[in-house]
């Protein structure tokens, strides 16, 4: 859980900074790259090891000692995970980032995923997800729980954070999924 633990701190971190230094209206406007690259720069500061983001599929692949065939590279394409956490030049750990705000049921992550679970069959891989949660049309508690049902019973769930507004909370959560 200390994984979970930190990417929940630091993304909430990160939205409660940019929403001061951007000013914006709405606390669920803030960009996942501000996300990425926050949670990254605290990752390494805790854990004291390399943290990539936005880094291939691909790259990750051939560190991992995978062979690198035509299917895999077609299967991984371009795509990118949001965050890599490194272990004796190996990456050991995938986190991808979302905010989860839109009207459907559940986030839309699912490819992000299905590539990380790629890449997990090359050699053992921990992959997580984290999601900033509003409220939209459910509930905030929810959509916690709709988030909790879809990835498992790992699942890590920050404080309540107020709007800028004061009219609505939101939190962030992070999940370890199983490969």
């Amino acid at each position: 859980m200390e994984i979970e633990k930190s990417v929940v701190e630091f993304a909430t971190e990160a939205a409660l900074r940019y929403r001061t230094i951007a000013a914006m209206r709405h606390d669920n406007q803030v960009p996942e790259s501000f996300l990425r690259s926050h949670v990254a720069s605290r990752l390494h500061d805790r854990f004291d090891c390399p943290v990539h983001v936005d880094r291939l599929y691909a790259a990750m692949a051939i560190e991992l000692g995978g062979a690198v065939t035509a299917d895999l590279v077609t299967a991984l394409g371009g795509h990118r995970a949001d965050i890599a956490i490194y272990r004796d030049d190996r990456p050991f750990a995938v986190i991808e980032l979302t905010v989860f705000d839109e009207v459907a049921p559940l986030p839309a992550i699912g490819v992000k995923l299905d590539k990380a679970k790629i890449l997990a069959r090359v050699a053992p891989l921990q992959l997580f997800v984290g999601a900033m949660i509003c409220p939209i049309v459910l509930s905030l508690e929810a959509r916690i729980e709709r988030l909790h049902d879809a990835v498992g019973g790992n699942m890590f769930v920050g404080e309540r954070q107020p709007s800028r507004d004061g009219r609505w909370h939101w939190c962030f959560a992070c999940a370890s999924i199983g490969n």
